[in-house]
């Protein structure tokens, strides 16, 4: 269980008359339904970022440490005096957030902006105590780092100590990021459930979840939340999926490093497996075959056993002399001349185009790095934009230069073609990036296996070489002297066996991996098969979960649909989420996100993640809305959501929405309407004010 019981911002200012002389805001909350109500661009989204930062959640914001705050808890403020606006830098600022479980009350304290290296704002100190009673003295302190690796895990980190304060058991899943395929199921994970923000929040289920490298995340986060045993079972299913991708991944390597000896020794392989196979007979055919000049195609044991005699007979007859075999070696001579000469002009339009390629290569990589370096400016420019740098500075222009610019690119008026944004160029350079990417890749594979041929077109010319050195050195030598082409000969079959006794040894040992590999294939599938699907308990608990949800889309106003034909998901893709069928068998249901109006979908997120508070066995119990109002929610609608939640005691609401908006031509949200049916000892109502911004002068 967690609760929030106070947050507390200070900030020194560079106007602060001494130290204690301190800037910020300080509001307590308590447990049930708190509202905290205000006028647009009054410090709603500054305090619900400091609940993030405190909690060391601010990554769900989209950033880490303070780079997921307003300029205002880091830079400057602004405070209306005597109807003046009087600007001040900051100094010093730090977030202290109350917060207590069924047993104890911590604070936990974290620096925004310090002035010492030694307090980083990646470190959360933990008081035993409440924020009143913090005494350097008496007050037992931690210190824990955040958004750091292993802080999940690692004792000193700050996340598996809140894990242990709400007493959650947090479970081992499986993580592809990791080599040991596990990791916790992060508490960032869980807490996008828990934390809905106003820009991204309201757009998807869970739609701040941070990526870990945890496969469907998603629906591993609702397994926890309401205690499945499918939790365990789909971690186990995806490892061993891991398992099957890396054993069939390790079969293609094996088939390519076949190929490649193929390639490099001129063989042609046969009866290769398309698929990875169990099949034993089907690896042990695999084999190889060569082309001979006199006999056509021969497989490697026969062609060996061919040299083998050929070799038998050089070495047990007697040396030639050369008197009696001139003719002859000067037709041989002529003829390896010939062949020579042949593959010598082939061998040098090869390399020609080898190096065609090689030069297409690179001329690859450089457009790679010129699209990485352009891909990297257009995100550094969208910062610009996003941080408004340019209109601080003074208007559409270069903070560097005098040029104008403009977040479309092309500002030139006379420009008839269709103008591409930042986020347009953006995602049309990413797209470049990927076909080079593959060409890149597939062009390197072929460069690589002709540099392999071309070695043996080389080897090949080598030989030749030695023959016709050896015929030349004959044809010029005594008749009465022994022929050393004859020599030669010899020592090119015996190279040529060990060749090939070579190639046979290896094809061995690529066999006996591929056997390898099919027998952890074949235990893989079986352990697969052999997983239980969930139990009939989890059934009935995601039955009364998805009973609980349409109740309160009923209750919340939702009409896109009949809310009978709304489920919750039991398979892939959606599964644990809600979809629409159009009739009970509907093989094809569709996302209720595609099917339901942006409102209805804004209703629907209220509906699921107030169930999964109210069911989620391992929910931590809190809940914060940041504008549910979105799309034009009906007054109604926003009254049943404020009405419900109020009944809602042994856990921790909190809301932030505007104070009063006008919603429609008919209809405006005031929230004195929103919560007059409710009786006020079930709220605690936060109105900030109407004029002032929430950064004030601290008594």
């Amino acid at each position: 269980m967690l609760n929030i019981n106070r947050i507390r911002v200070e900030i020194l200012s560079n106007k602060s008359n001494d130290i204690s002389d301190l800037y910020g805001f300080d509001y307590s909350f308590t447990s049930g339904l708190n509202i905290i109500a205000g006028q647009n661009s009054r410090g709603k989204t500054t305090i619900n970022s400091c609940i993030y930062y405190g909690l060391g959640m601010e990554e769900l914001l989209g950033g880490q440490n303070d780079k997921a705050l307003d300029k205002a808890l880091k830079e400057e403020f602004t405070i209306i005096s005597n109807s003046n606006e009087v600007d001040h830098e900051i100094v010093l600022s730090k977030v202290y957030l109350e917060i207590s479980n069924n047993k104890d009350v911590k604070t936990l304290f974290r620096y925004i902006k310090s002035r010492v290296k030694e307090e980083p704002n990646n470190i959360i100190k933990v008081f035993n105590s409440g924020i009143d009673t913090i005494s350097d003295d008496v007050t037992e302190i931690e210190r824990l780092y955040v958004n750091g690796r292993g802080n999940n895990e690692n004792e000193n980190g700050f996340y598996s100590w809140l894990a242990d304060f709400v007493d959650l058991e947090i479970p081992i899943v499986s993580n592809t990021s990791r080599i040991n395929n596990y990791s916790p199921l992060y508490l960032q994970v869980i807490f996008s459930t828990l934390l809905i923000e106003q820009t991204k929040g309201w757009s998807d289920f869970f739609a701040t979840m941070p990526f870990f490298g945890i496969p469907k995340a998603k629906e591993k986060n609702v397994e926890f939340l309401l205690g499945l045993n499918e939790l365990k079972l789909s971690t186990e299913r995806d490892v061993l999926s891991k398992e099957k991708n890396i054993i069939e991944s390790q079969w293609k390597e094996i088939l390519n490093s076949l190929k490649l000896i193929e390639k490099e020794y001129n063989g042609y392989l046969s009866d290769i497996p398309e698929e990875l196979t169990t099949d034993h007979s089907e690896i042990e055919r695999i084999s190889i075959f060569f082309k001979t000049s006199q006999n056509g195609r021969l497989s490697l044991e026969s062609y060996l056993a061919l040299l083998e005699e050929e070799y038998t007979k050089l070495d047990s007859a007697p040396i030639s002399k050369i008197g009696s075999n001139r003719e002859a070696l000067l037709a041989e001579y002529k003829e390896h001349k010939t062949q020579y000469y042949e593959l010598k002009i082939y061998i040098e339009n090869f390399i020609s185009k080898l190096n065609v390629e090689k030069y297409q290569l690179s001329n690859l990589r450089k457009q790679l790095k010129r699209i990485e370096t352009e891909i990297r400016e257009h995100e550094s420019l969208k910062k610009v934009f996003k941080s408004n740098i340019l209109n601080e500075k003074g208007g559409h222009f270069c903070p560097m230069c005098t040029q104008s610019v403009s977040v479309d690119l092309i500002t030139d008026n006379n420009l008839e073609i269709p103008k591409l944004g930042l986020d347009e160029n953006t995602a049309f350079l990413k797209s470049q990036k990927k076909l080079l990417e593959a060409s890149i890749k597939s062009l390197t594979n072929t460069i690589k296996e002709k540099e392999v041929i071309l070695e043996y077109f080389n080897r090949n010319l080598r030989q030749k070489e030695e023959v016709i050195k050896s015929l030349s050195k004959d044809l010029i030598a005594d008749d009465r002297a022994f022929s050393e082409a004859d020599v030669v000969k010899k020592m090119q079959i015996q190279r040529e066996i060990d060749n090939l006794k070579f190639i046979q040894s290896e094809i061995k040992k690529y066999k006996d991996e591929l056997i390898n590999r099919a027998n952890k294939f074949h235990n893989n599938l079986i352990s697969l098969g052999g997983l239980k699907e969930s139990e009939a308990i989890d059934e009935n608990i995601i039955k009364a979960f998805e009973t609980y949800y349409k109740e309160l889309l009923s209750l919340f106003g939702y009409e896109s649909n009949p809310v009978w034909k709304i489920d919750i998901s039991r398979k892939h893709p959606f599964k644990y989420f809600p979809i629409y069928k159009n009739y009970a068998e509907d093989k094809t249901p569709q996302s209720i996100r595609i099917n339901s109006s942006a409102s209805d979908f804004v209703r629907n997120l209220w509906a699921y993640s107030i169930s999964l508070l109210i069911k989620g066995v391992n929910h931590p119990g809190l809940l914060v809305f940041d504008e549910p109002g979105q799309h034009r929610i009906n007054i109604q609608s926003l009254k049943s959501l404020f009405e419900f939640c109020s009944n809602i005691t042994n856990k921790q609401i909190i809301i932030f929405t505007s104070i009063e908006k006008q919603i429609s031509d008919k209809e405006k949200l005031e929230i004195d309407e929103l919560i007059t049916n409710i009786k006020r000892e079930k709220i605690h109502l936060i109105k900030l004010d109407n004029k002032n911004k929430v950064i004030q002068l601290l008594s």
